[in-house]
């Protein structure tokens, strides 16, 4: 750091008094600068705080912005149009996904308040669980600062396998265990599609039972969002009752019953091309 009169502007005028400042060792004689009286050791020391300070709050802002980059740069999306989703983008066409969405931003709500609980939202394939999954995400991510990661399953299990024969991949399954043990909200998508079907009596393998064992029970003190085709009992069925009960032990479903599969839509031939 550069004394103060190096760093001033040529043209200032600078004198000393005979008055001195006796917050030091030794008496430091002070500067008339442009009609006020100031120490330099003391203006410098004032410098250096606030440097000090500016330096600390760059490192926070960092922080900060390297937690709401990791929704993006680190989640795994088996539908990338699920990057993009919100509450606003949410289009309810029936008395249900109308109900549907407000619970969302009740449960988004909530979090916000301080309060940790597991939101299971269940219903066929296609009906808005991952949209409105995201949604809450995406509102934590910007609104709180929070640090927040939406994984596919059955991706995150894929990516894994893959790191067996490809020894320099990091998707790994310590490198997922720590990420969604870590983050504040995380969104386990699709979950029992990994199985590869799902039926009632299909079970996961012991090697599926061992990742989500490990990031479940990491997550007991945190909030966590499941979306899935699989009822609660299915879950305990093809997981373990145990571990599903105890992770579920406070949760809020949000079930789709009636709402059809919005992905299904017919393209018109006849329009023009």
């Amino acid at each position: 750091m550069k004394a103060t009169a190096q760093v001033l502007p040529k043209n200032i005028q600078m004198t000393l008094t005979s008055n001195e400042c006796s917050n030091h060792a030794k008496p430091i004689r002070l500067m008339m600068i442009e009609g006020e009286e100031i120490c330099p050791a003391c203006q410098i020391a004032k410098e250096n705080q606030n440097f000090e300070q500016s330096l600390q709050q760059e490192v926070l802002n960092r922080a900060a912005k390297k937690k709401r980059n990791t929704l993006y740069r680190h989640s795994a999306f088996a539908d990338e149009t699920i990057r993009e989703a919100s509450f606003g983008k949410f289009i309810a066409e029936s008395e249900e996904e109308a109900k549907n969405k407000e619970l969302a931003i009740k449960a988004f709500n909530h979090y916000k308040a301080g309060k940790t609980f597991t939101t299971l939202l269940q219903g066929d394939t296609g009906v808005g669980k991952s949209h409105l999954a995201m949604s809450i995400l995406r509102n934590l991510n910007e609104k709180m600062d929070s640090e927040c990661i939406f994984i596919s399953v059955r991706e995150m299990m894929s990516k894994i396998r893959d790191s067996f024969d490809h020894k320099e991949s990091k998707y790994t399954q310590l490198y997922f265990v720590e990420l969604l043990a870590r983050v504040d909200f995380l969104c386990l998508d699709d979950l029992g599609a990994e199985t590869g079907a799902i039926t009632t009596n299909k079970t996961a393998t012991n090697f599926t039972l061992e990742v989500l064992t490990a990031i479940l029970e990491a997550r007991q003190s945190k909030s966590t969002i499941i979306t899935s085709n699989l009822s609660r009992n299915q879950m305990e069925l093809m997981y373990d009752k145990k571990l599903i009960s105890r992770c579920l032990k406070n949760i809020a479903v949000i079930k789709f019953e009636q709402t059809r599969d919005k992905r299904i839509v017919a393209f018109d031939l006849l329009q023009e091309v």
